[in-house]
Parts: structure tokens; sequence; C-alpha cells
């Protein structure tokens, strides 16, 4: 696999079908990464980000391949999770790159943290606005298969007390087989959001809807105000049209999944679970790229549900503008 960096033919022709009277002029990524190679150990990311550096401003710059004659004007952005890494040197890049950027070009950072790491860092971070919320991953569990982890288990309870402290965002990326569709996740997070109703959930890849049947889960979810999700690297519009149902346009948010992406695949539904097809592994060159994918199926979803321009543009700006609004509220 390799990030792509130019569109072929196929590629502008669907993202025009995807775009074209769809997007609006102004977006807000609620959900992409970046990477400081020295920060991570040998081995521990993919081939296609090995020695790859990332900063705030490259995935600004790069982010123009799939966002054509658009401005993307707020952006968040998080380290990119690996097993072995320096977590707080990588979180104090962030911020540094970010503190770099023109007043133009807003953009914010989340930490990503373990259960274990010591809450004070990113404490002193959110309180000088330099952090604005935590980005747990089931990476930093101390098992060896992390697979069928629960909320509770990546997300323990003071990452939930620190984000609802501040307003800030904790980012979730769920676990086990049927991800929102498991009732211990959907007892945990329902307990949780309730307890700290100022912490603003968002529930990444709709929830971990890559199965679009696990999107059933969010009926469950549907009287937690402090949850939403975001539309990242999802590329079938049927789990988007459930959070739209269930959600509204009010608590779906767009997000890229940079690098992700900008791979040539997609995601589908396989029974009960979910297969990630790549380009290369598949011999399929005429695959467009993942980011792409994802703004037809978000578009299909849209038309489905009847959304007109007002709830476009909340999707694609207006609802995050709303959950950064919230911090030190």
């Amino acid at each position: 696999m390799k990030l792509e960096t130019e569109l072929n033919a196929l590629d502008r022709l669907l993202l025009a079908e995807a775009t074209d009277g769809f997007m609006p002029a102004k977006v807000c990524d609620i959900h992409a990464h970046v990477v400081e190679p020295s920060g991570y150990a040998p081995g521990s990311v993919a081939a296609h980000l090995t020695g790859v550096t990332i900063s705030p401003a490259s995935y600004r710059a790069a982010m123009e391949l799939i966002l054509p004659e658009r401005r993307l004007v707020e952006a968040l952005v998080f380290p990119f999770p690996a097993r072995q890494h320096d977590r707080p040197a990588i979180n104090r890049w962030m911020y540094d790159q970010i503190a770099t950027l023109p007043s133009s070009s807003p953009t914010q950072g989340l930490a990503i943290v373990a259960p274990t790491d010591d809450p004070a860092p990113t404490e002193e971070a959110m309180a000088s606005g330099r952090c604005r919320g935590l980005k747990p991953y089931h990476f930093y569990v101390g098992r060896a298969d992390t697979s069928q982890v629960t909320v509770e288990d990546f997300a323990p309870e003071w990452m939930w007390k620190q984000c609802d402290r501040h307003g800030a965002v904790l980012m979730l990326h769920l676990m086990r087989d049927a991800a929102v569709a498991d009732p211990i996740n959907q007892e945990q997070l329902r307990r949780l959001s309730a307890k700290y109703p100022n912490c603003q959930v968002v529930l990444a890849h709709i929830a971990r809807s890559f199965n679009h049947r696990n999107a059933r889960g969010l009926r469950t979810l549907a009287n937690c105000p402090n949850l939403c999700v975001d539309t990242s690297a999802v590329t079938e519009a049927e789990g988007m049209r459930v959070a739209l149902d269930v959600f509204g346009p009010q608590r779906v948010l767009y997000g890229s999944d940079y690098p992700i992406s900008h791979l040539r695949g997609r995601c589908v539904t396989v029974g009960n679970q979910m297969l990630w097809l790549y380009a290369e592994e598949n011999k399929a060159p005429q695959m467009t790229l993942i980011g792409i994918e994802s703004l037809i199926a978000l578009r299909a979803a849209c038309t489905q549900a009847g959304l007109g321009a007002v709830d476009v543009q909340r999707i694609f700006r207006d609802n995050a503008l709303a959950v950064f609004a919230k911090f030190h509220a």
C-alpha cells in the first residue's frame, strides 16, 4: 500500500460525483492523524508510514487532494497509534507543530494516551489550551490480544473525568466484535456519558461500524446527548444512514482519517464481519481512495435521508465547531 499524492481520471470523476453540489465551501475535519517517525519503535507502524513525517501542516496540504475547491478551515488531529512509541514526546511534538500554524489554519490536537498514563501532563496541556482532548486506543491495554477490550479497559474513568472537567473531546475507537452493537460497550457508554455529561464523546468510524450492521446498536445510545459519531474511513452508506436516522444530522461529523483516506481501497460488510480491500493486495488498480469512497457513501446517506444544505453544512463543519465550543465553556 502507498499514500497517493495524485488523482487519476477515475478518482477525479468519482470525487466530482461525490462532492459537486453537495460539499459546502468550508469544512472541518474531526479525525486525522499526524506522525513523528522518531517517536515510533522500528516496525511499529505499517510500511507506508515507516519513516514518513506527517505534520499538521503537511496533513492540511495533503487534504487538498480530496477537498477540491473547498477550504479546510478547522481540523482536529492526533498521533497515529502504535503499540510501541513515545506517547508523551509525540504529543509534545504535535502541540509544538500546531503552535507554528498561522491563525488562518486553526487546528486542535488530541493527546494519545494509555490507561496507565499519568494524567498530569494532559491536565496541564488542557489547562493551557494546547490539548483539546484525549485519544485512547486499545493497543495500550496490557494484553497480547486487545480485540475484545471494553470501553473501560482502554478508556478508564480518569479520562472521562478529565475531559468532563474541561469540556474536552474523548475520541473512542470501539473494540469487541460487535463494536457499538455489543451490550457491554453500550452499557459502559450510557453510564459514563451520563456521569460525565460535559465530556464530548466522539465515536470514531460511525462507532466502528465498518460492518454496517453494527450501526444498529446506536439506537441504544440515542438518549446520550454528549455522544456523537464521525464518518472517518467508513465506505458504506448503510451505517451512515443509521447514524443520521438515530442521532440526526446534528450528531454526525465529517472525518477523513488521513492518512488512511489516501490509500486505495474500501471496507465492506461480509456477514457479521468487516473486510478491508486494498488495491495492491487485490490487484485492483481501478479502486479509488478510501477518502473518496467515504465521501460517496456520505453523500448517498444524506440523499437517502432527504437532508438539505443546512444539515449537510452541520455535518461538514458546524457540528464540530459546536463540540469545540464546549472546551473550557
